[in-house]
């Protein structure tokens, strides 16, 4: 059980060090790059767990939902390695992972499906915290890469909702395979219309460790969500706001406020409310069932 909550941690700890070198390689490439090789260098990483994997099938009976997937992750990924160039990397990781209070809503929008008093007061709490993290009495509150950070949420949400779809008929590796396939075409169209920036030694090192760190934190995940439930995973990857902390202090010299460590408390709370009733929720279904 401790092993699986410190491969979760290492999964966040990896997400985090992926933003900050997401800002990093910011000043030498242009964020069409950046998106390509993120999910370019995904996808030929799969390779080889196709054959370990025993060459799963990769027939699909949704492809459009795969596309729409591959769109949603290809927006939130180039949203989010925009909002960094920007924003602390502690406050762009904090915005981006509100996504679950995102999720009700598009579920209540296009499937009408109710929102419980629960996730209401959860998400609430959350919009506060994002509210404090913005910080209200700044001349540029909610300013666009911070919009650009809340957008990429919403984007991720969305592709999380799709999921649910896949999960009825796709297999757990064809989901994986087709997302970045398709993410991988749409940003190569992102990258020729944007332009490709020329790489030196130190961008391409950056793009690596991008590529790796990303990698890392995906495949971590995936193995850990076969043994804890997916709820403990998301609130243990809200640590990854913790370790940006760490990163901007450790690197940039960069101590949190007062407005970044109340807001993250809000949206760590938030989220924790709405996870946490979705996990007693569905035990109540299953002793129903």
């Amino acid at each position: 059980m401790y092993m699986y909550i410190l491969i979760t941690f290492l999964a966040a700890f990896c997400y985090s060090l992926m933003s900050f070198l997401i800002q990093s390689a910011s000043n030498y490439v242009n964020d069409s790059t950046i998106t390509f090789f993120r999910f370019f260098s995904a996808l030929i990483m799969l390779i080889p767990f196709y054959y370990i994997s025993g060459k799963p099938t990769l027939r699909t009976k949704k492809p459009l939902v795969h596309l729409l997937r591959g769109i949603f992750g290809f927006l939130m990924f180039t949203l989010y390695s925009i909002s960094l160039k920007y924003l602390p990397v502690e406050n762009a990781l904090a915005l981006n992972s509100t996504y679950p209070f995102f999720i009700p809503i598009i579920l209540l929008i296009f499937f009408k499906e109710k929102i419980s008093r629960t996730i209401i007061i959860g998400t609430v709490i959350g919009f506060i915290g994002v509210y404090i993290i913005a910080n209200p009495n700044t001349d540029n509150y909610l300013s666009w890469p911070s919009i650009l950070a809340l957008l990429s949420a919403v984007f991720s949400a969305a592709s999380n909702v799709t999921i649910r779809f896949l999960r009825q008929t796709e297999s757990s590796f064809s989901i994986v395979f087709y997302f970045f396939l398709f993410s991988t075409s749409v940003s190569f169209i992102y990258l020729i219309i944007a332009g490709f920036n020329p790489l030196n030694f130190k961008s391409i090192c950056l793009l690596f460790g991008i590529a790796l760190t990303g990698v890392a934190s995906q495949q971590c995940m995936s193995y850990v969500l076969k043994f804890l439930h997916p709820n403990i995973v998301s609130i243990l990857m809200y640590s990854s706001i913790v370790f940006g902390f760490v990163f901007s202090w450790a690197f940039l010299g960069s101590t949190p406020d007062i407005y970044q460590i109340i807001g993250t408390i809000f949206i760590f709370l938030g989220g924790f409310i709405i996870i946490k009733y979705k996990s007693t929720a569905r035990e109540n279904l299953k002793k129903v069932s």
